[in-house]
């Protein structure tokens, strides 16, 4: 009976399942869903979220502080966005480098160390309403430009583009599909794949808004889906912020003159691991004084780091030298 079944079972035609999605659950939110507790939301299975920040210029939303910090003490995974008001001033050139500076200046000390941070987001969902669909493109195309111009220079990081599906495929221009996308498309929902139809420009996205009445315990009302395409620990790999490391200065008293001072500084606190910082010679940020810092010290005081410094004599530079690798030495008998 067995070998009549496994017979059976092959003459079958071999029928292609469609694969599963990997999907990781988040929400978007704004003042419209109130106070929300974060902690049930946590509890409820999201694991990141996006939050309105600001809007235009001028305006910052009222839940903003609340939402990321609740969140990212709840551990939910938390990013802004700022929704673009590319119709607000199309006469003013400036207007996308405004709204940007506006939305770097309210989210920026989030990014100053590390946390439950995400990239942030632009938000597309306007065009300046010009009589093409050609016009608009190049204006709309023109003005994320500049907007992420602003977020790169400031922040170190290009911002996610959020839009719907109309949007991606008419008014961004082709070189726009290197910055990543989270579309809105509600035709389909997980655990679906949706077609790449809905993509636009870009070859995929990371993040999909599936539905705008989502319902998630600790959010009162409707809330915007989404899922991440993908598993948690990519999604942190890709989005997670991770703020950019200072330059090196040497520089410790900050008179904007890197000289013998600074040396002196360095020379002072050499060994000094608790409580090193910039201004007791951590050139380099590691937490403690040593070589190195000297050696950024020499580099930047060699390569004219200094804002108006006066030229040292060269037998005090042959000096720094002789010193360096005298506790190189020191420090290699130490380790011996």
């Amino acid at each position: 009976m067995r070998r009549i079944l496994l017979l059976g079972a092959m003459a079958l035609p071999l029928i292609a399942l469609p694969a599963q999605a990997q999907y990781v659950s988040g929400i978007d939110v704004s003042r419209w869903q109130g106070d929300i507790n974060w902690t049930a939301v946590k509890n409820a299975g999201i694991e990141f979220a996006f939050c309105k920040a600001t809007e235009g210029v001028d305006f910052i939303d009222v839940k903003f502080t609340r939402n990321m910090t609740l969140a990212s003490a709840a551990g939910v995974y938390i990013g802004p966005y700022h929704f673009g008001r590319i119709n607000s001033n199309v006469s003013n050139p400036n207007d996308a480098v405004d709204e940007a500076h506006d939305f770097v200046d309210a989210i920026a000390p989030y990014y100053q160390s590390p946390g439950n941070f995400l990239r942030p987001v632009l938000d597309v969902e306007n065009t300046p309403g010009f009589g093409s669909t050609a016009q608009n493109r190049a204006y709309v195309s023109e003005w994320v430009r500049d907007f992420v111009g602003v977020l790169q220079d400031r922040l170190g990081f290009a911002p996610i583009i959020y839009c719907n599906t109309s949007y991606a495929g008419a008014y961004f221009e082709l070189d726009l599909a290197q910055y990543d996308l989270w579309i809105a498309n509600y035709a389909d929902a997980p655990p679906a794949i949706p077609p790449a139809s809905i993509d636009g420009i870009w070859d995929g996205w990371d993040f999909w808004q599936y539905t705008d009445s989502g319902s998630v315990a600790g959010v009162a009302g409707n809330v915007d889906r989404d899922v991440y395409q993908g598993t948690l620990d990519e999604l942190l790999e890709k989005f997670l912020a991770v703020p950019p490391a200072p330059d090196p200065t040497a520089d410790f008293d900050q008179d904007g003159e890197v000289d013998g001072l600074d040396f002196l500084t360095w020379q002072q606190n050499y060994g000094l691991t608790a409580g090193a910082t910039l201004a007791l010679g951590d050139a380099n940020f590691d937490e403690r004084i040593d070589a190195a810092d000297l050696t950024a010290w020499s580099a930047d005081f060699a390569g004219g780091r200094a804002v108006s410094a006066v030229p040292e004599p060269t037998s005090f530079m042959a000096a720094v030298v002789m010193k360096l690798t005298t506790l190189t030495v020191i420090s290699k008998q130490k380790r011996g």
